[in-house]
């Protein structure tokens, strides 16, 4: 059993690995059959290539969309974890600004992108503004859920000892609603990257992933490996976010079912 039991975790281990590797492959396998020009679809080998040929570029300007989009982040976690947890306890607060939390997560975020640059000038703040509109409701709606997810019959037992409200908030529901909270964040850093993304294709910055690939967009025939480097590179950001998430997770909530498979 132990040996099927760390087989299994191998290829859990694993999966994504050979995922990825299968995807890409069939991809070159795609370009390269069909000949497709590179203007059209680059091959990921020659994709790779160039970012191996100049990390110093994609690093440089990589640097500023992580900065912004986890700055972003960290305020919106700030912002909806207390948001969250008020509108948890009330239903009237709830049903009074859910119309405007679902007037956010609909609407798309180029429709507000260059209004917060109107508002608020170029530069790095309306870039702050648009990851914090976009991923804060996800965060919200998460603690929400997880506030209220709590076992009845804890709660019951925490009540009949005469718990106080702030005994049973941090010793119960903020426990419970880790799960979702974490679910929710994965969702939020995601947003975060495209609205530092979009932010710096209208914020007048000189700087970052964003601009790069505008910039790229002027020339897409000559700049086509550059713009796709930029999106391996965001992917990249992305997937070590997410592993990161998941790290933290399993470190924290190693008591919970959802860990122990």
């Amino acid at each position: 059993m132990k040996n099927g039991s760390r087989t299994g975790r191998s290829l859990r281990t694993l999966a994504p690995v050979l995922g990825v590797l299968g995807f890409f492959v069939l991809w070159e396998l795609i370009v390269r059959v069909l000949d497709v020009p590179t203007f059209e679809l680059p091959a990921p080998s020659r994709v790779l290539q160039e970012i191996a040929d100049h990390p110093g570029l994609y690093w440089h300007q990589a640097l500023p969309t992580i900065r912004e989009a986890a700055l972003g982040f960290a305020i919106s976690l700030l912002v909806a974890v207390p948001v969250g947890s008020l509108l948890a306890h009330s239903r009237v607060a709830e049903r009074a600004t859910w119309p405007v939390i679902v007037l956010l997560m609909v609407t798309p975020v180029v429709a507000y992108a260059p209004a917060m640059v109107v508002w608020l000038g170029f530069g790095t703040t309306p870039i702050l503004m648009v990851v914090v509109l976009i991923s804060t409701p996800p965060l919200i709606l998460g603690t929400i859920i997880g506030l209220r997810s709590v076992d009845p019959a804890t709660l019951e037992l925490m009540e009949s000892v005469n718990a106080s409200r702030r005994e049973v908030y941090f010793k119960l529901r903020l426990p419970s609603a880790l799960p979702q909270l974490f679910t929710a964040t994965r969702v939020a850093l995601s947003l975060a990257l495209v609205g530092a993304l979009l932010g710096e294709f209208f914020a007048g910055v000189t700087e970052g992933l964003g601009w790069m690939i505008s910039r790229s967009q002027a020339n897409p025939i000559q700049q086509a490996l550059p713009l796709w480097a930029c999106v391996f590179v965001l992917a990249a950001i992305g997937t070590a976010a997410f592993t990161l998430v998941a790290v933290l997770e399993r470190t924290l909530l190693h008591w919970h079912s959802s860990q122990q498979f």
